[in-house]
Parts: structure tokens; C-alpha cells; sequence
């Protein structure tokens, strides 16, 4: 494909997902925004027109145009399967927030197809192109702090989400804490032997929907190395996501990103800015980033830094985590190419 055309993108979603992937492509300019889909007709027609291009109430319109280059999927998680194997059937690369699906068999299903066709597939793992995450990543690559002996992650959400997208998002594991046991592979390049969980819920409205809202996960890695990821629903001061990473060499922290960098010094103390409110704001960057490399990926064929492996690895763990917290005892984590008993 020469990489002087532009890329005619077909949106798939118009939620809170679809929302900040419009901002992203508007900010490549690589990129061009060609037909935008989702089930409610009045929303599709209203962004459309909005955004001056067309609009679908389904995706067998979008996926059988040969003026669409690349899909990005960002309906609601149990649609995505069906709608990557469709596109992907169509010829179209593909770009999809996790899940692929909710199986390894649909996940493996996906990649196949993917490697069949010889068109990219793409997963949304936002994080791993955040500046500081990155940033971080890299220098344990450089063995910047030596052995790693411990490294913790922490992810509070920010609003709480509302019900209805909770009672659909899957639960708490494969929603939220899947990001958090894709980091732990994107830093370490390594696998957890050893997975357990402890959970509650502090949000009655969550409790009764069987979910968990305050999570904290213990992981053990053969060389000695411990994890912990701590995830809550909720945070009252703000978005509030950081990554510590400690070694025989030393340490490295990834902290909350401020809005301005301003600090007051007074009698009554010190006080700094707020951290970012939610996650279209913390991550701006990142979904921009995650973008320009799909658009790499399609336009220079350049190879997807998410693997099939990554991905099977974090649904996994997901799998193990949710199991672990059901069955109150720590539990062995397979081989990534073994089966998930």
C-alpha cells in the first residue's frame, strides 16, 4: 500500500471507546475518518454528519467497501469476535479493543486468520505506549536496575463506571486487571509461575451484580521476582495509575502525570494539582501512539508489538485471577502454550 495515501478508516462503536479513537484519528493525518457504524441510527447519522463522512447501522456495508483500508473495532466486548473475524474475512487489517474474545480458542481463532489472510491484527493494550510506561519498560530492558526483585502496579479507576456498562464489561479481571497483566509481560518479558488473588467489593451495586471492585493480585516468577497489581473501581482524588519496579541496581518509578506542573508552598503545607480526572485525558497520548503504529503496521508492514502470545498470556492470567479469588488458593500458571485447565 503506498505510504503517501491516506488511510480510510471504518469505526466500529460510538461509545466511550469509539469517542477517544475519533480524537486519535483525527490527529494523524495519515489517517481519514471514511464511515463511522453503530446500532443507534440517530448517533451514527449525528457523528457523521458531525465529522462529515458516512455512517452504518451494521458492519456489512463498512467491512464490504473497497474504500475502507482498515477497521478499528470498539462495540461492546461480546461483539468483537464475530466482527474481527468478519473484517478480517474481508480483507480488511484490523485494530479491536480487547477482548478478541471470550475464549483462548476464539482468541487463537482470530490470530489465525489474521496470519491466513496476512493482514495485521491488532489489540488496543493502550498502556504499553504511554511516555512513562514505555519510558520504564525500556530501561528495565537496559537493565537500568539490575535483577528485578519487585515490582508493583497500581490502577484505580476514575470515575466509577456506571452499571450498565459494568454488568457488560465482563468483570473486573478481564475489563480492567487484563492492562495491568499485560504490563507485567510488556516490562518484565516474562511469565508469572504462581497467581493469587484477594477481592471484595465495597460498592454495593457491584456486589450484586457478582463483581469485585477492590482486587489485589500476587504473582511469582521463577527467578525469585514478585509482583503485585492492586486495582479498585473507584478513586475520589482522580485517575490514579502507577508502576514502581524495584532491582539490585536500584529503582524505577513511573508516577500519576499532573495537568500542570505548578506546586504551592505555604504555612498550612504543600499542594500540587490534581491528577487527571479519567482515562481519555491519562492516556491521550497512548491511544494516539497505539494508532500511528497500526497505521505502520498496515501502511510499512511493520510487525504488531502486541503478539498473539501477549494476548493469550493476559487472558490467562485473567482466567487464573478470577479462579484463584473463587477458589481462596494460590494457583500454577500453565505454559503458554499449554491448555487452561
Amino acid at each position: 500500500m503506498d505510504s503517501l495515501k491516506k488511510l480510510n478508516i471504518a469505526l466500529f462503536g460510538l461509545g466511550r471507546a469509539g469517542k477517544f479513537h475519533i480524537q486519535s484519528i483525527q490527529s494523524i493525518p495519515e489517517l481519514n475518518l471514511k464511515c463511522v457504524m453503530d446500532l443507534d441510527e440517530l448517533l451514527a447519522q449525528q457523528v457523521a454528519k458531525d465529522l462529515e463522512c458516512d455512517y452504518s447501522t451494521n458492519i456489512d456495508e463498512p467491512v464490504a467497501r473497497s474504500d475502507i483500508d482498515a477497521v478499528i473495532i470498539a462495540t461492546p466486548t461480546n461483539e468483537h469476535h464475530k466482527q474481527i473475524e468478519a473484517s478480517l474475512k474481508a480483507n480488511k487489517p484490523v485494530f479491536s479493543e480487547k477482548p478478541l474474545g471470550n475464549s483462548l480458542n476464539e482468541i487463537d481463532s482470530c490470530f489465525e486468520l489474521a496470519e491466513k489472510s496476512d493482514l495485521p491484527l491488532f489489540v488496543g493494550f493502550n498502556r504499553r505506549f504511554d511516555p512513562s510506561f514505555s519510558s520504564l519498560a525500556s530501561e528495565v530492558k537496559d537493565s537500568k536496575i539490575g535483577q528485578l526483585q519487585m515490582l508493583r502496579v497500581t490502577s484505580r479507576d476514575s470515575p466509577l463506571p456506571n452499571m450498565d456498562y459494568i454488568s457488560k464489561s465482563n468483570g473486573i479481571f478481564h475489563d480492567c486487571i487484563v492492562h495491568d497483566f499485560d504490563m507485567l509481560r510488556f516490562i518484565t518479558g516474562k511469565d508469572p509461575v504462581e497467581i493469587y488473588t484477594l477481592g471484595s467489593s465495597f460498592v454495593e451495586e457491584i456486589r450484586m451484580l457478582n463483581d469485585l471492585d477492590n482486587v489485589l493480585v500476587t504473582l511469582k516468577y521463577d527467578d525469585g521476582m514478585i509482583a503485585s497489581i492492586d486495582v479498585n473501581r473507584f478513586a475520589s482524588y482522580g485517575y490514579d495509575q502507577r508502576i514502581e519496579v524495584f532491582g539490585t541496581k536500584g529503582m524505577l518509578q513511573a508516577e500519576n502525570r499532573l495537568p500542570i506542573t505548578t506546586l504551592l508552598s505555604n504555612n498550612t503545607g504543600l499542594l500540587k494539582p490534581k491528577i487527571d480526572h479519567s482515562f481519555p485525558t491519562r492516556y491521550r497520548e497512548a491511544y494516539q501512539r497505539e494508532l500511528e503504529a497500526f497505521k505502520d503496521c498496515v501502511l510499512q508492514g511493520a510487525p504488531s508489538p502486541i503478539t498473539h502470545q501477549d494476548v493469550r498470556m493476559s487472558f490467562i492470567l485473567s482466567e487464573l485471577g478470577e479462579k484463584s479469588y473463587n477458589e481462596n488458593k494460590p494457583l500454577s500458571v500453565p505454559k503458554i502454550n499449554q491448555k487452561l485447565i
